[in-house]
């Protein structure tokens, strides 16, 4: 049997080529230094001074003003009042997707990734339309008769909870799923042969097997709540006021850069701990799965306990709370009303006239979709340039990079947005994208990375030793070997950093002007100021993009994966 081996000036020249490699991590490195790291660090500066000088007292009168202390203690209620809601409603769903038939288990996939490939902006508004008080679900429940007047769901605690949770909860599911997958019958067989019921099973066998994934889920849902913008804005009222809202506040209204700075640093602080105990407790390389991590198609099902029949109920009631806001809103958006009904009084393209023929929504939709080419080539020449100077690099300074390119997805999307904002405006690239390019490719990057190492992880080293032994220089080995077996991956990347860039809208509100604004931007903006019906008929073509979008990276990622496979 023959071995690949290569002779000791082989292995010289390699270790030659792949010191020159780790020189790929420098364009990423020197990018992120000028746009996100000094931005940001000359943002909380501005925390530390007080008329001119240097001084604490930004930060003590978060401590000493009424205000401040509220809106701290309102972020960690509700984020964890929205992580709490998250793991409880994910496992009925979760458990229900592991146990039915690959089939039906599919359709539950699609059912979760939908709202997650789709934009949160979309989905607040498809909840705006369902709860306002002439919404359709207090048109079906003064129907039933369960209440006699409309319910308030919205502008208050309620409406923050739900509409968090929803955004969030596939971020509980999709790590969940995988420790059902993992999950040995037998140890569920033998507790049940012993006369467990299902509470015991849960509580002393599913329970601790499984707690692994929840944690992971519940850490990255916190992480991501306690800076969440758009949902609390839209769906909460002054008594739900979060520190992102309030940074934007002081930044907008009052001009106050200290006081902003100083809440700045006070989230940031909270995100890195956050990063931290995840990194601590399971290791960033869980993250080297990629975004679309759970994406694929289901292994054999677990068997399902006793009292199933009662989880699957909860965890098909879980998947109609994803799904039915996105599906109800679709006949919503073909009435001709100024107000949402469902179902709609009279059926019509009003609203979709409407937003095809006017320049204004045409404008921001071509805009998005510039800035988002752009950002997604952009991004992936920098994540795919980063992900291969990191390949085969050393276990220390390796993670330290994989930290440094990871940090800015972490980041709440306001403090970057804020410390660009200090940065580009007296430059003037507000005005001509270039800043909203910048802050668009800080935070796809990231998913373009972890995509391409996630891609390099999987690829067989034995590969590419054997092209380089049968006379192949590494160029030729990259080109005929590697980079195939690489395209899904850069597929998925620039995939993950369009739709990033697409659906942003934090960036937007302080990177654009009137001129240039996006398509998040505008719907934003008729979501707050007046009710617009465009936006429901404008969130509707986002989600039919999005469906298409995931169909199709679907079917290529599985073709992808043939054709690679072939080549071998």
């Amino acid at each position: 049997m023959s071995t690949i081996t290569l002779s000791a000036a082989e292995e010289e020249r390699g270790m030659r080529r792949f010191s020159r490699l780790v020189l790929l991590t420098l364009p990423l490195l020197i990018f992120l230094a000028l746009f996100f790291f000094w931005p940001i660090m000359g943002l909380l500066k501005q925390g530390f001074y007080s008329q001119g000088a240097l001084s604490a007292d930004n930060y003590l009168r978060l401590l000493k003003v009424p205000v401040y202390r509220v809106v701290l203690q309102n972020t960690f209620v509700i984020a964890a009042a929205v992580t709490c809601s998250c793991v409880i409603m994910s496992y009925p769903l979760a458990y229900l997707m592991a146990t039915v038939r690959p089939a039906l288990s599919k359709l539950l996939f699609f059912a979760v990734l939908l709202p997650f490939w789709s934009s949160a902006l979309v989905r607040t508004s498809a909840w705006v339309a369902l709860l306002q008080q002439n919404g359709p679900l207090n048109t079906l429940l003064i129907t039933t008769r369960l209440i006699d007047h409309p319910v308030a769901f919205l502008y208050n605690f309620t409406g923050v909870l739900i509409g968090m949770t929803h955004v969030l909860m596939p971020f509980v599911v999709l790590p969940l799923y995988a420790s059902f997958r993992a999950l040995d019958n037998s140890l569920v067989q033998a507790a049940q042969s012993l006369g467990a019921d299902s509470i015991g099973i849960f509580t002393r066998v599913i329970l601790p097997l499984t707690r692994p994934g929840v944690v992971a889920g519940a850490i990255i849902v916190f992480m991501n709540a306690v800076g969440y913008y758009i949902t609390p804005s839209l769906m909460g009222g002054p008594a739900q006021r979060m520190i992102a809202e309030l940074i934007s506040h002081n930044i907008s209204d009052e001009l106050n850069w200290g006081i902003a700075a100083a809440l700045a640093g006070v989230l940031l602080l909270t995100t890195l701990f956050t990063l931290w105990l995840f990194n601590r407790l399971f290791g960033l390389d869980k993250l080297m799965g990629g975004p679309a991590a759970g994406k694929g198609n289901p292994p054999a099902r677990i068997r399902r306990t006793r009292g199933g029949r009662l989880s699957a109920l909860a965890g098909l009631l879980c998947a109609a709370f994803l799904l039915v806001p996105i599906l109800v809103v679709i006949p919503i958006s073909f009435g001709t009303s100024s107000f949402p009904t469902f179902p709609p009084a009279e059926y019509g393209i009003r609203w979709y006239r409407n937003f095809f023929q006017d320049p204004k929504w045409m404008g921001a939709l071509w805009q998005s979709i510039e800035v988002g080419v752009v950002v997604t080539l952009i991004s992936t020449l920098l994540g795919a340039s980063a992900a291969l100077g990191v390949y085969k690099m050393r276990s220390a300074r390796k993670g330290i990079l994989e930290i440094l390119f990871i940090i800015p997805m972490a980041v709440p999307a306001i403090i970057t947005a804020v410390a660009l904002y200090y940065l580009c405006g007296p430059l003037g690239l507000i005005n001509n994208s270039v800043a909203l390019i910048i802050g668009h490719t800080v935070m796809a990057t990231p998913y373009t990375y972890i995509t391409l190492r996630a891609a390099l992880q999987s690829f067989d080293p034995n590969l590419e030793l054997a092209a380089l032994s049968l006379g192949a220089n590494w160029r030729q080995m990259f080109r005929r070997v590697m980079f195939p077996a690489l395209v899904p991956g850069l597929i998925g990347g620039a995939v993950f950093a369009f739709i990033t860039s697409f659906d942003d809208v934090v960036m937007a509100l302080y990177l654009t002007t009137l001129r240039n604004r996006t398509l998040p931007k505008l719907m934003y903006e008729g979501l707050s100021l007046d009710f617009d019906p465009t936006v429901i008929s404008a969130s509707c073509v986002l989600i039919a993009a999005t469906a298409l979008m995931l169909i199709a990276h679907s079917l290529f990622g599985r073709h992808g994966e043939k054709h690679a496979t072939t080549t071998r």
